[in-house]
Order: structure tokens, then sequence, then C-alpha cells
């Protein structure tokens, strides 16, 4: 996954999840599969190509769909997977995260 990352690839087949791209809605709903499956989110890693999840038991997912910056809805989608992992209030992350450089590179804060 950090490979992907770093490597800021633009798609790819995640095992048991659905194909991750540049759609938001569905990065969104295979990051709620993993947290209904009991992963619990203990970093966000952001770049603009997307961002890495890092669970606390060490595994990770990365999204290519996820970003910040004026990018509307990546930027929106993220925000709610944040919140949803306690980062903050969603209205905050929102904020925040859209007032962000779209070339922000590294952890997300919680707030």
């Amino acid at each position: 996954m950090l490979r992907l990352f770093n490597e800021g690839t633009g798609s790819y087949q995640p095992a048991g999840l659905a194909f991750e791209s540049d759609d938001p809605k569905t990065a969104k709903q295979n990051v709620l599969r993993l947290l209904d499956a009991g992963h619990v989110i203990q970093d966000i890693l952001v770049r603009p190509t997307g961002a890495l999840l890092i669970f606390t038991d060490g595994t990770q997912h990365y999204t290519p769909a996820l970003r910040v910056g004026q990018d509307g809805r990546p930027t929106e989608a993220l925000a709610e997977v944040a919140a949803e992992a306690g980062f903050g209030k969603l209205w905050h992350l929102l904020t925040l995260y859209t007032d962000m450089s779209p070339d922000f590179t590294g952890p997300l804060p919680r707030l």
C-alpha cells in the first residue's frame, strides 16, 4: 500500500473490496467496510494523488480518490471518513481540509 501511495497510483483492485479509482463514493464505502470489520484508523496520510489510511493493527489501505483542497467531493468524502474515525467534528474537518493546499503532503491533523 505504501508503494502505491508513494507512486501515486491512480487505480487498483484491493482484495475483498470494490475497485479503487477516482470515485470518492466507492473509496468511502471501502473504508466504511474496513471500519465495520473492526479496523480502527490510527493515521491518515495524504498527498495530491490520494490518501493512505494506517490502522492500529498495522494494516494499510490506499485510496487515490480522497484528497484535500478545493477538490469538492474527494475532500468531503475524506472529511466524512476522518470524522467517522474520530479525527474531529465533520464541519470542522471539512473546513480545514478544504482550506488546505491541494499539494499538501503529510498526516492529517486531528481536531
